[in-house]
């Protein structure tokens, strides 16, 4: 018999549209997911994430998926927690922005940096925001992870396994990611 997870508001580290996002009470470096509806957007990174693992996939940038749990909540979807050198959790790349513990100019190197090693290493995103885009900070710098939305963005099994496909997705993906970043940088702007 396996153990359910008590999780309660007080574990909460976000909150997107599909799913909550909670800390594992007792495993600190773990998250869990919960989805607020349906199963389908954990189900679809679940089968991206053993595609990637059985391609020997570098993942070294990406909040990882840990398996499967039950919780007082329903079923849960474990993955990487991101944690700053000291321990604590790990800002958003929105949060870090509207903090003005970054700026935009900032981080553009690594997010280039980013960019190339999804290009490289061949790996789908559906959805790149700044909520969506962890910033560990070490005595050496900041390093960015991506710690949700890692999926295949289309129907099409293919889109996965060919290069041209993949940049693709990328593109599109950035092009949001871009929109996004200058809507915050408009709003830091407004609020002087």
């Amino acid at each position: 018999m396996h153990e359910i997870i008590q999780l309660s508001d007080d574990l909460i580290i976000g909150k997107g549209r599909d799913r909550v996002c909670y800390a594992h009470p007792h495993k600190k470096n773990l998250c869990i997911k919960i989805s607020i509806g349906s199963n389908k957007q954990s189900k679809r990174e679940v089968s991206y994430f053993k595609f990637l693992t059985s391609r020997h996939t570098d993942l070294s940038n990406i909040s990882i998926f840990q398996g499967n749990i039950i919780t007082n909540l329903g079923k849960g979807y474990t993955f990487d927690l991101i944690r700053d050198e000291d321990g604590s959790v790990a800002k958003t790349l929105r949060q870090c922005l509207e903090s003005k513990k970054l700026t935009i100019d900032e981080i553009q190197p690594k997010l280039h940096d980013l960019r190339e090693y999804l290009v490289k290493n061949k790996i789908c995103v559906r959805d790149i925001s700044p909520s969506n885009i962890s910033c560990q900070e070490t005595s050496q710098g900041v390093n960015l992870f991506i710690i949700d939305g890692v999926s295949n963005a289309n129907i099409n099994p293919l889109t996965i396994r060919f290069q041209s496909f993949i940049n693709a997705s990328i593109a599109k993906a950035w092009k949001g990611l871009e929109r996004k970043l200058a809507r915050i940088e408009k709003n830091l702007l407004n609020d002087h």
